[in-house]
């Protein structure tokens, strides 16, 4: 594999994992959403980076997407349950409730 490919794959794994382990930690629905939000720009710029790559074999470019892709899923679905499960909290409670929310 690519030297250069394995080290921008670190740089963005290692965010990756601390955002998932703060997400795991963290005790709030707001907290967790804001998380995931973190995940999904973290993982667009992972993909980005990598349809700009040019030169990459083939058994490369697609290990880099699968894990980059995989990310990507699992962050845009926490991020829609964790906002779900935020907006469960506040609904019906107007400004008050959002705000006391982020609490």
């Amino acid at each position: 594999m690519d030297e250069k490919l394995v080290a921008a794959c670190q740089m963005f794994l290692v965010p990756a994992t601390i955002l998932f382990a703060a997400l795991a930690v963290s005790t709030t629905e707001a907290l967790k959403t804001l998380f995931c939000i973190i995940g999904v720009v973290v993982s667009t710029a992972w993909l980005f980076r990598l349809y700009r790559w040019t030169g990459l074999t083939d058994a490369d470019r697609n290990t880099a997407f699968a894990l980059a892709y995989i990310f990507f899923a699992a962050a845009i679905i926490a991020a829609g349950v964790h906002f779900w499960l935020w907006h469960k909290e506040w609904k019906g409670k107007g400004w008050t409730g959002f705000l006391d929310s982020l609490k």
